[in-house]
């Protein structure tokens, strides 16, 4: 792979996070005032939108995304919890990173600019003030309206051009047949939930991703907090609710924990998505004091690394296909998980 080091060889992981709010992140949308839209944008055009974002970033890595293969490009993806995909990124679209590999700025794709900041450690003022910072500090003109605010390709996202994404693990919820009663309790109308998949039809490891429906009408303010008071109720009831199943011993919960245990251990190949599921399952019962020999943290890591372009850095692969790094990824929850014990 042709990625820097930092963030080959780092995950925003590293640090211990709430076993419930795992991560959180930020994401601004601009355009440059003089150019037309990136999908209205030339090929010299692009290359002219690319060289002034890449003059505003100067003490970050630049990445052109004709330099990027396929799986690096997946890494990126993998690595920020994007929701879009990356990999046919071409000749005058770009990725920006900086050393902390929490920053990703994304160049002529969806817009001129995107600014994501990955929030792993529980700091939501913090990392929206960097973020809110970095944005100010750029000295390039914005498309902007008086009337509607930041102007871009897609009209939902005008106004703050903010969109916050907010990762919650609720298997409790899940597994119990809570979760729709609870996301009904929540009367934030601009606040959404969807899952890592992009539905709530279908949900990837327990994670629900609550994120704001609007960014035009509102404040950055109002967004924010809109977010913050939905995420804080649902973990909450998340945590209220595992203490009641810890309290009860409930056997059903107990069991799909121990199943989980038995394929993430027994298996020769494993799919994403059950994989996912299963680690999910022993992260609660970590929490539950029914699983031992690893960490929250420590299976976080994993939840993230078991993907695909994770895997073929890890086995020093150019490329694996979909039977390859199910096999892979088998081997590497063998090794990940062989301390672990059930109590």
């Amino acid at each position: 792979m042709s990625l820097p080091s930092f963030i080959l060889e780092h995950t925003p992981w590293e640090n211990e996070t709430n076993p419930i709010w795992p991560a959180s992140s930020f994401v601004l949308h601009r355009n440059l005032a003089k150019y037309l839209f990136p999908p209205k944008l030339g090929e010299m055009q692009a290359g002219q939108v690319s060289n002034l974002i890449k003059e505003s970033f100067p003490s970050k890595y630049f990445l052109k995304a004709e330099n990027l293969t396929v799986l690096d490009k997946e890494f990126i993806y993998e690595h920020f919890l994007a929701f879009e995909g990356l990999q046919n990124t071409l000749a005058g679209q770009a990725f920006i990173v900086e050393e902390s590999g929490e920053m990703l700025a994304m160049v002529n794709i969806q817009e001129h600019l995107q600014i994501e900041l990955l929030d792993t450690k529980g700091e939501w003022e913090k990392s929206w003030s960097k973020l809110s910072a970095m944005d100010s500090s750029l000295k390039l003109d914005f498309a902007f309206s008086s009337r509607f605010g930041y102007l871009t390709s897609d009209p939902l996202l005008c106004g703050t051009g903010l969109v916050v994404y907010v990762y919650l693990h609720l298997p409790a919820l899940i597994h119990t047949g809570q979760l729709e009663d609870a996301l009904a309790k929540q009367k934030e109308e601009e606040v959404v939930a969807t899952s890592l998949l992009g539905n709530l039809e279908d949900i990837a490891g327990d994670m629900i991703v609550l994120t704001n429906d609007c960014t035009i009408g509102l404040t950055e303010e109002n967004i924010l907090n809109e977010l913050h008071v939905s995420a804080m109720n649902l973990v909450a009831s998340e945590k209220g609710l595992r203490a009641h199943l810890a309290k009860e011993n409930n056997v059903e919960i107990k069991d799909q924990i121990a199943r989980s245990y038995g394929l993430l251990l027994n298996s020769y190949q494993l799919k994403t998505k059950e994989t996912l599921d299963a680690l999910s399952l022993i992260k609660l019962g970590i929490d539950l004091g029914w699983v031992k020999g690893i960490t929250d943290k420590k299976i976080n890591e994993i939840f993230f690394k078991c993907r695909r372009a994770h895997l073929a850095y890890i086995y020093k692969e150019k490329a694996l296909n979909p039977s390859e790094a199910a096999q892979k990824r088998a081997d590497y929850i063998h090794k990940e998980l062989g301390q672990v014990t059930l109590i």
